[in-house]
Order: C-alpha cells, then structure tokens, then sequence
C-alpha cells in the first residue's frame, strides 16, 4: 500500500475519532439520577438519621452525610434539602462558552438560552475542593478545579486559562457548570484545612499558567488548576495525585482516596 493510501487512512481514522469525542461530548454534558422522587417531609422531620437514610438522601439530593449533619442543625434544613433534591432530580438545558485560546465550558442555560444557576453550592469551608467536567479541550474533557480559600465571603484561588495568573475567582461561578463535586481531605481538621488554604494564598496566588508545568517545583513558580491543588497539599504530607506521573489531571485528583466526596451533581454517583 502507497504511504499516501495509508496517510488518507490515518487521517480519516483520526477524523472520525475526534467527531466521535465531540458527539459524546454534546450529547453526556449532565447527568440526571434514574431515580424517583419521593416525599422526603417526614424522613427530614426525624432528629437522627441511620446509614440507610444517609443514603437515601445522598441519592435523592447529592449530599453525603457531612453535609446533611452541617445543615441538620439549621432552622431552614427541610426545606433547604428539599431544594437541593429539587434542582438534583431536574432535567437540564446545557450550552457552552468558548474560553480562548483551545477551551470550551458548558454552561446551564435557562428557557431563553442564558446562564443560569443549575444548582445551590452546600455550605463549603477553607481547604475544601471543587470540581467540574464541564470544560474541553480538542475533545478531551478534562474538567476544572478550585481551592476554596474565603468562606467568608465565598471566593475559590484557581488557574483559568493560558496567559493568565492564577487568582481569586468568586465561589458561586459553580453554580452555573452542569456538572459539579465537591470534595475535602477525610478525616482532616478544618484548623488544618485552613492552614492549607493560607499556605496557598500566600504562595500560589498569582503564579502563571502553564499547561506543562510539572510536580517537579521545589519552589511553585507556573501552575495550572489541578497542579495547583496537589502544590497546596503536598507540603502538608498530602500527594493527592494516586497515579503519581510528571503531571497531574483534575481527573487524577478527583480520584484520589485522600479525598471524599461531599456534594455531587450532574455526574454519576458510582462512576465519577
């Protein structure tokens, strides 16, 4: 066979594969729970909650355990739940913004076809992390991260994009991906939590975006989102990246078992 018969293989194999990445990635950018909706009144009446009713509630609102006590001593809760079991079990309309130079970011978008909130952030700390599938790249969905770093007045530190620093990024901006977790260190302190978030605010504030940058910085001087999570938690004896390779993906961090899970949404429980 001719080498130029097998360049116009090659290509129309690449070709077909990158319409094939772009097909899945329009066609899965939200994931809406098979499951029923049920009357959740009398079970949130209840003053403690067993392992199954734990589960339950994960399953009808995103919410693990964690977060459920946090906000069981609210005078809002039951109907704080019933909200977030509301916009959990929703169908939702997603379209997508270009983020230059090579980036996409699907966006929940209302019955005119804006940006609108798609869900409500639960009550998150200093140190806590958050994470989105919702952003591409030449067909590869990659996703996002942030570092939670002012509760107080809700601001995350992130990396965005090429040619940019990494900065203060106001924390509701989540709210509008169609597809959400938010994650924090089992078993840690939020004393500890806070020293991580002040260590990254101090150090990681402002550091340029490098898409290449490597774990291998005795001093953080580039960054990018997710290397920015593992470079705020190793000095603390936290290696969040369980495959351990010169580069680190949100993916990778997502998975790490260092880590659990405290809110989910559009993504599946059992698999992302």
């Amino acid at each position: 066979m001719k080498a130029k018969s097998i360049f116009r293989i090659f290509v129309i194999v690449f070709l077909l594969l990158v319409l094939l990445d772009y097909t899945y990635l329009y066609l899965t950018p939200h994931y809406t729970p098979k499951v029923t909706p049920i009357d959740l009144t009398h079970l949130l009446s209840q003053s403690h909650f067993s392992s199954e009713d734990y589960a339950l509630l994960f399953e009808q609102t995103g919410l693990s355990q964690p977060i459920i006590d946090e906000l069981h001593h609210r005078p809002d809760f039951s109907g704080k739940l019933l909200d977030f079991q509301r916009h959990y079990l929703a169908e939702l309309k997603v379209g997508q913004a270009y983020m230059p130079p090579a980036t996409f970011c699907q966006l929940a978008l209302n019955s005119s076809r804006c940006p609108e909130r798609a869900f409500t952030l639960a009550p998150f700390h200093n140190g806590y992390l958050f994470f989105t599938d919702a952003t591409h790249s030449f067909g590869w969905r990659h996703g996002h991260m942030g570092l939670v770093v002012d509760e107080i007045h809700g601001f995350t530190l992130e990396a965005i994009r090429p040619g940019s620093k990494s900065c203060l990024q106001l924390a509701d901006k989540w709210e509008y991906y169609p597809t959400f977790k938010m994650l924090r260190l089992k078993d840690a302190s939020l004393a500890n939590l806070q020293c991580i978030s002040d260590y990254a605010l101090e150090h990681l504030n402002g550091l340029p975006y490098n898409i290449l940058s490597s774990k291998n910085q005795p001093i953080p001087k580039t960054t990018h989102c997710s290397l920015l999570i593992w470079q705020a938690f190793e000095p603390f004896g936290y290696d969040l990246d369980p495959i351990g390779g010169y580069f680190v993906s949100p993916l990778d961090i997502m998975h790490s078992p260092l880590l659990e899970t405290l809110q989910i949404y559009g993504l599946k429980p059992n698999k992302d």
